[in-house]
Order: structure tokens, then sequence, then C-alpha cells
């Protein structure tokens, strides 16, 4: 609540590293309707340094059809999708079978499930509505791609500000139909399998793609993005994770240690340099014009 966030100005720490978006002003009225602190916004207003992307990126992110668009308005590939608006539920499209269906603003494959994939007309009305009953969320709908699937972790460099993706493929277990996605139930139960890319084309493909999704989205510091290969075996953008978690089994550990053999430790001490180093930065070229040179390495 508000008093929290008045408490942690007051400590004046020299950075936060940020584990929640926003906080809603009135929870009662949901993601949809209640205003919001968004905390690296108010953050930056009290010249506290915090990790990853600014407010505008978060939000632009959290909102899954708006970063789709996004994508594709930077001339990216990302799957055809309409979206059912919990205000105006909708049905009607003319994209093509099968179709996946997800809340538009959930992570952590909340409302994934093996009805996520449709075939009829019927079975698409019928997720929705559950979606829109069990979530109160507006629901995207797109085009399935039955493709190999990729997380990017996309991480900046404190010193030479170069972006680098480290991707891995995901693969889980065949649902009944025999699809194969990353379902709420598969990712509790911890089923699927990281695999670092043998194939140096296949790897550099998705590693570009995704540094190029990343500046589309105007992100900074770090985050992964999600893809799925396409009937032609191109990358097609899903979604991205500006604030990926950070455990020791999170994707994005696993993108830095499967790709350069990065340590947990060196992982956050990474992510702490490059936010750190941007604050500096702009703080010195606001009120000097002057370049900044890199930070030491921090260590806590």
């Amino acid at each position: 609540n508000v008093a929290d966030l008045e408490a942690l100005v007051a400590k004046q720490p020299d950075l936060v590293i940020l584990g929640m978006k926003f906080v809603l002003l009135d929870p009662t009225l949901g993601y949809e309707d209640s205003p919001k602190i968004w905390l690296s916004a108010y953050l930056d207003s009290h010249d506290i340094a915090s990790t990853g992307s600014d407010a505008k990126a978060m939000a632009l992110q959290l909102d899954k059809h708006v970063a789709k668009q996004a994508v594709l308005d930077a001339g990216l590939q990302s799957s055809a999708y309409f979206i059912s608006s919990i205000n105006n539920p909708s049905f009607l499209h003319n994209l093509t079978f099968p179709l996946f269906v997800k809340p538009a603003n959930r992570g952590g494959s909340s409302g994934i499930d093996e009805q996520s994939v449709v075939y009829t007309d019927a079975e698409l009305q019928a997720k929705i509505t559950s979606l829109h009953d069990t979530y109160a969320s507006d629901v995207l709908i797109e085009e399935y791609l039955a493709g190999r699937e990729f997380s990017v972790a996309v991480i900046k460099q404190s010193v030479s500000g170069e972006l680098v993706a480290m991707p891995i493929e995901i693969r889980t277990p065949a649902d009944t139909q025999g699809n194969r996605f990353l379902s709420s139930a598969v990712k509790e139960a911890d089923l699927e399998k990281v695999l670092a890319l043998d194939d140096p084309l296949l790897k550099a493909a998705v590693g570009t793609f995704a540094i190029a999704a990343f500046k589309a989205l105007s992100s900074r510091d770090f985050g992964r993005i999600d893809m799925r290969l396409d009937a032609q075996g191109m990358p097609s953008f899903i979604e991205a994770n500006l604030m990926p978690g950070l455990s020791n089994h999170c994707y994005l550990f696993r993108c830095l240690n499967l790709n350069a053999g990065i340590t947990y430790d060196d992982m956050i001490l990474s992510i702490v340099d490059v936010s750190l180093q941007r604050s500096l930065a702009g703080s010195l070229q606001a009120t000097e014009g002057i370049n900044v040179a890199p930070i030491p390495s921090v260590r806590v």
C-alpha cells in the first residue's frame, strides 16, 4: 500500500530490486479498473534506482495483446489474434483453427490448460467464458503455433552497453491431444525440460529476434522474450517477461547458466551492476552532461 511505499522511500536505499510491478489503490476493482502506482515510476520520482524496465514498458508487456501489436508494428512476426474484452465479450473472428486462448494480462501460465487449444467455435466460446468468469480478465485468442518453443534472456552489459541474448528451448510433455505447451499444471509439477541450443544458425536467429523484440517494447536492463517457431520454422513472438523470476531455478538463470556458465551469484551481481550503472549515468549526465565510467563490480 501507499504507506509501505512511503516507508521504503524514507529508507533511501541505493537500489531496489523489484519483484512486483504496481500497487492497486483499490484492489476490489481488479487490475483493469483500479488506479495503480507503478513502482518503477514511483521510485524514479524519488530519485531511487530500481532494476529493470520503466513503468511504460512494464505496462506494455503486462497486456499481452498490446505487446504483440508493438512487436508486429516493429515489423516482427507474431501470430494473428483478437481480444475478447471482459466488459464486451466477443467470439467472432476470422482466424484459422486451432487457436490458443489465455488471459490477456496474467503470468505464470495462469489459465492455461488442455482446453487452451481449441478447434471449434463451441470450444472457443467455452474457454473464453471460463477465463472471463475465473479471472475477470480480457482474453487473448491467437492462432496456435505448434513449433518448438524458446525463452531467451536478454541482458545489457554494463561496460559495453551491448544487449546479449541467451536462448533455451523449453520442451513439455504432450497433452491428450498431442499438443505441447507450458500449462499451469506442467509448470507447477516442473515437468518441462530446458535445453541449450546446439544449432548455431537457430541460436543466432532466435537471439537476434529476441533482441529486436526487447527493443520494440522499449525494455531496459534485462528480461525474457518467449517465442515459438511458425510453420515455416521462423521465430514468432509469444510474450515478454520484463520482470522475470530471480530464483536459482528460474528460466532467466537457466538461460545464463546453460549459455555462458554464469553462476547464480554472478547473475544477481550483473543485474545490480547494470541497474546502478544506468542510474549513475542518468544522474551525472543530467547534471553535468558527461560520460560515466563503469562502476566497480558490486559485492553484496
